[in-house]
């Protein structure tokens, strides 16, 4: 296991191992992200990727919570060229291991408004198109570390199961223009994402 991965693990676990003892709820989530990335010259939610992870949570007020996940999750873009016969297409997978940390509150009818941020370590990142895998060096241009922040909706299906809808955006670039180019504010490509999660509880 990497050593950042095994890192950013440590807490979560030592938190699941003393969720009897503190008042801690924990258990498992996994989900869909539908994900584009900002800068790269294409548009759309194209490009989908599994999400998978645990989580502890904790109350700190009687309508407010605080959540820490570990979590892998892949993102990227896709796009495929329609208007000509012969097939293109371009394809980015960045595959994460993030720790988001989030602040909750729960309405009376049932929905939790969630934000916070997540801290990401970029495991593997691949690139290719029609012709096949782009070179090393192109890819390598990509941040190991990702910050991001997040804002969403959940839904408290029963005591068990929660359903969730988060929208997560790069804070910094994930990877600079080529030759470090920039625009005003805008420093380079930037990961925008639409998490749809299932939440389970186990403790």
């Amino acid at each position: 296991m990497n050593k950042p991965i095994f890192i950013g693990l440590i807490p979560l676990l030592l938190s699941l191992n003393q969720a009897n003892a503190q008042n801690f709820k924990g258990g498992l989530l996994a989900g869909i992200a539908a994900t584009q990335v900002d800068g790269d010259t294409y548009g759309g939610y194209n490009k989908a990727g599994p999400i998978a992870g645990i989580w502890v949570e904790r109350n700190f007020l009687p309508d407010w919570f605080f959540r820490i996940s570990f979590r892998y999750i892949q993102k990227g873009s896709y796009a495929k060229d329609r208007t000509s016969d012969s097939p293109d297409f371009y394809r980015m997978r960045l595959n994460y291991f993030d720790l988001p940390v989030v602040a909750g509150y729960r309405f009376v009818n049932g929905f939790n408004a969630v934000l916070g941020l997540s801290a990401g370590y970029l495991s593997k990142a691949t690139e290719e198109n029609s012709l096949g895998p782009f070179p090393p060096e192109e890819v390598s241009a990509f941040n190991k570390f990702e910050i991001a922040g997040i804002a969403g909706m959940e839904y408290n299906y029963s005591a068990k199961w929660r359903f969730g809808l988060n929208i997560t955006y790069s804070i910094f670039p994930v990877r600079p223009y080529r030759d470090n180019i920039s625009y005003r504010l805008n420093k380079g490509q930037y990961n925008r994402v639409l998490e749809f999660v299932a939440i389970y509880r186990i403790q």
